[in-house]
């Protein structure tokens, strides 16, 4: 069986990632900032829950095919050095994009420092019959259990949802699952992130904060973390300029056209569209509450939520097409599911 041979040749997801940091790589040397220098540091806090989820999904896979009577024939599949091989490939190529990811973002008010706010806020005007949808979500859930819920949900769901899948994904003993999961996810944020280059903007919260401070009550946890995020935005800014003894972190750069949280739910929502019904209805709920999140708690314009989900569905398709993923009966008995 070919998944218990070591795969020599490069994964999609690794040509791609390595692509795009030799790319940020070379525009950000032109200011003098080194990408690579900083991707040790990210082993710790990216590599650990990553080895985390994927140790979490076998131990639940386990369990599962215990009771089904097939924990044998599963703990062979895992049990051999292409799989062993590729789970050290997947987990260290993640680490290296979601640092390149975070490099890219972090660096938008070098790299293209004009701001598209504007335009964005009347482009979602436009095609909501004249009305600002913030401002119409906001008043139609205005009350305040209504907020305190989407206040709450935004962030864990995005979490959970984060630590479903790839515990799902990267203890999957089908080797063409994994590889392809990690490939369209690389297309998703790689994507994503030079659309942030492309269209720089900073969100709505952040541009036209005077709409949600009549809300902070409502949107405590979530205007605490854009006050951080915006103070890293603006720390970042202070380097740049030659302030000394000033500390930012890596993932906590600004952006918001495309929205990659809705991006994400719907990615995942695809995979599980046929794979496993239970964690399709579970990410149908996540898309429409990070959808809804995303404009309410003003992270997002409406048009970076749509744009979300079309280039979810972009990168889902070719992954796809390409790794015939729509065989799932083969997929399943894989799985041991």
């Amino acid at each position: 069986m070919r998944d218990r041979r070591v795969y020599r040749r490069p994964y999609f997801f690794e040509i791609l990632t390595i692509a795009n940091l030799l790319l940020i790589g070379a525009l950000t040397a032109r200011h003098g900032m080194s990408v690579i220098r900083s991707i040790p540091s990210t082993f710790g806090f990216i590599g650990g829950p990553l080895t985390l989820q994927l140790i979490a999904g076998v131990l639940v896979r386990g369990v599962v095919a215990a009771a089904q009577g097939k924990l044998r024939p599963f703990l062979r599949r895992l049990n051999t050095i292409g799989w062993w091989t590729d789970s050290v490939r997947l987990i260290l190529f993640g680490i290296i994009l979601v640092d390149t990811y975070g490099w890219i973002k972090l660096t938008i008010p070098v790299v293209h420092p004009h701001l598209f706010d504007g335009e964005l806020w009347e482009l979602d005007r436009a095609l909501f019959f004249g009305l600002s949808p913030n401002i119409f979500f906001l008043n139609l859930f205005s009350p305040r259990a209504v907020l305190r819920f989407f206040d709450w949900t935004y962030a864990n769901i995005f979490l959970a949802s984060v630590f479903l899948s790839f515990g799902f994904f990267l203890s999957a003993p089908a080797r063409r699952l994994r590889t392809g999961f990690l490939g369209s996810l690389a297309i998703l944020w790689m994507g994503g992130a030079w659309l942030y280059v492309l269209i720089p903007s900073i969100g709505p919260a952040y541009y036209f904060p005077d709409v949600w401070f009549a809300y902070s009550d409502g949107l405590s946890n979530t205007q605490r973390l854009q006050a951080i995020i915006m103070r890293n935005y603006q720390n970042f800014l202070r380097i740049r300029a030659g302030v000394p003894g000033i500390s930012i972190n890596l993932l906590w750069g600004v952006a918001a056209f495309p929205s990659l949280h809705v991006g994400f739910q719907a990615l995942v929502f695809l995979w599980f569209r046929r794979l496993w019904l239970s964690g399709q209805v579970i990410f149908a709920i996540f898309v429409i509450v990070i959808f809804l999140g995303s404009v309410i708690t003003g992270w997002h314009y409406l048009v970076d939520s749509y744009a979300g989900l079309l280039l979810g569905i972009a990168s889902y398709w070719p992954i796809g097409r390409v790794y015939r993923i729509r065989e799932w009966a083969r997929l399943r008995r894989a799985l041991s599911l």
